[in-house]
């Protein structure tokens, strides 16, 4: 007898449908063929028990199962559960009508529980787009996927729990995951409202955070780069379930989703260190590296200056493209990766170029070598440029008292300013203003004579490329949305150059 039971295989983000084809003939032998991993072929052991502990046992006849399309390579255990049920059905040891019409993903343990799978999310939506009636998965699996529409996702525990969900699951409500009810989070470990001074740097960093602009803080140790970067989540206006939903794809493929329990509802905040491989930052075929791990978020990158070389200039590609190509000799990859990039870094080694309290111990070749690991075409992807100088004594004392504006007040004029960016671009594939293709420039950023004028002669005397200033019109765009203006003035752009080029003074 011949059966078929459908699972699928993520490579990266995209997600195949694989048919498991079980047939039961007169005979003696098993033969799992289609391309599988040494983790499929082991399977054969860990079913048998797991049949085992629940009445049923592999037949003792030719057992021939083949993963289609046989052209693609499978990896993982995930397909455990899919070649059981096959088997089962094909034996005559079950009666189902719906094994066609299920996605049936698990890792089997000896006792028959199953084990959570990596990839759950982008595999529920999968069976949602092909049109499966519903999606079968471990629990701690199914819990990521509660939220998906187009197909009914059920939890299963054991095996037998898949058998019974398969025998009626018209009735098998029991086995439905609760979706989980977001709720915003209210207090941050880091707010604004901490900072000590720092006005400019504050300020620039909201504008960053209007408009998803790029932005590196600059200053010596100990005057707050670190602690305003790590207050920028609670400043950001919570994901769309569309961004959620791309988010968590990713997280749920590397195998970080479980614990969240739904959907990735707070923007990440990745903050890896400068000691990360190139591999680590970029992903691999199978695992999302960092950059794609702060899709829809921030990565910050503390002490951007002791990155290795190659580790940065892997940030060019995801910077101008908003994703990142994996390949290797015989497959490539491609993984989302929007991100906003906040730095720091100090002006030198020693941390204390043109500090107005300590000297600076550095010689001008060590500087150019630390500076020098930040290439033209990094810095030139880099929109906002801060100057943080060290706290005022009169602003430092006094910790236990809050001089500064909160993150929430903050938070308000930026979700403002980005309610205003999502209808300016609705229809459109971008939503914040430093996404503006060069193609919508000239649409969205419309500025007068007087202000072309002002940016040919900065051009001239600067000698800014021509990305340079499609991202001081950007930065201009986000500032005139912070101030509710339609039209980008000449102030709007003054700021934007200011910020640009590091210039403490609005």
């Amino acid at each position: 007898m011949l059966k078929k039971v459908f699972c699928a295989s993520c490579k990266g983000l995209e997600v195949t449908t694989v048919t498991v084809e079980v047939e039961v003939t007169d005979g003696i032998c098993f033969y799992l063929v289609g391309l599988a991993d040494n983790a499929i072929k082991e399977s054969q052991q860990r079913i048998g028990s797991a049949l085992g502990k629940f009445g049923y046992r592999i037949p003792g006849k030719k057992i021939i199962i083949n993963l289609a399309p046989a052209n693609l390579r499978k990896e993982g255990s995930a397909f455990d559960a899919a070649i059981a049920i096959g088997i089962l059905a094909a034996s005559g040891q079950i009666e189902s009508n719906w094994t066609e019409e299920f996605l049936i993903m698990g890792e089997l343990a000896l006792d028959g529980t199953l084990r959570p799978i990596e990839g759950a999310l982008p595999i529920a939506i999968h069976a949602a787009e092909k049109g499966f009636k519903g999606c079968i998965l471990p629990k701690e699996s199914a819990a990521e996927c509660s939220e998906v529409d187009g197909t009914t996702i059920f939890f299963a525990e054991t095996l037998e729990d898949i058998i019974n969900i398969l025998a009626a699951p018209e009735s098998a409500a029991e086995y439905i995951p609760l979706k989980r009810k977001y709720i915003p989070r209210k207090e941050w470990e880091y707010d604004f409202a901490d900072v000590k001074g720092q006005a400019f740097a504050k300020k620039g960093l909201e504008i960053a955070a209007a408009g998803n602009h790029n932005a590196i803080l600059v200053g010596s140790p100990g005057c707050g780069k670190t602690f305003m970067a790590k207050c920028i989540p609670s400043i950001l206006p919570p994901m769309s379930k569309m961004e959620a939903i791309e988010t968590s794809k990713i997280y749920s493929i590397a195998g970080l989703l479980k614990s969240a329990g739904g959907l990735i509802r707070e923007r990440p905040f990745r903050n890896p260190h400068h000691t990360s491989t190139l591999q680590s930052l970029a992903g691999s075929l199978g695992m999302p590296g960092e950059v794609s791990l702060a899709h829809n978020g921030v990565l910050f990158a503390d002490e951007i200056a002791e990155f290795g070389r190659a580790s940065l200039e892997i940030l060019r590609q995801p910077l101008e493209d908003r994703e990142i190509q994996v390949c290797r000799a015989k497959s490539r990859v491609c993984y989302p990766a929007s991100f906003m990039l906040i730095a720091a870094m100090n002006p030198c080694p020693c941390g204390y170029l043109n500090d107005p309290k300590k000297n600076c111990t550095c010689s001008s070749s060590a500087i150019m070598k630390y500076t020098g690991k930040l290439s033209g075409p990094l810095m030139d992807r880099i929109d906002i440029q801060l100057n943080v100088k060290n706290v005022a004594p009169e602003d430092i004392v006094g910790l236990g008292q809050t001089t500064g504006e909160s993150s929430s007040t903050i938070a308000g004029r930026v979700k403002a300013a980005r309610d205003i960016q999502l209808e300016r671009f609705r229809g459109e594939n971008f939503y914040t203003n430093a996404q503006i293709p060069p193609g919508k420039l000239a649409k969205y950023c419309r500025i007068g004579d007087k202000e072309q004028q002002f940016l040919k002669n900065f051009i001239s005397r600067q000698g800014i490329s021509a990305r340079g200033y499609s991202r001081i019109l950007k930065i201009s765009r986000t500032i005139a949305d912070l101030d509710g203006k339609d039209f980008i003035s000449l102030e709007h752009i003054s700021k934007a150059v200011q910020l640009k080029l590091n210039i403490n003074d609005f």
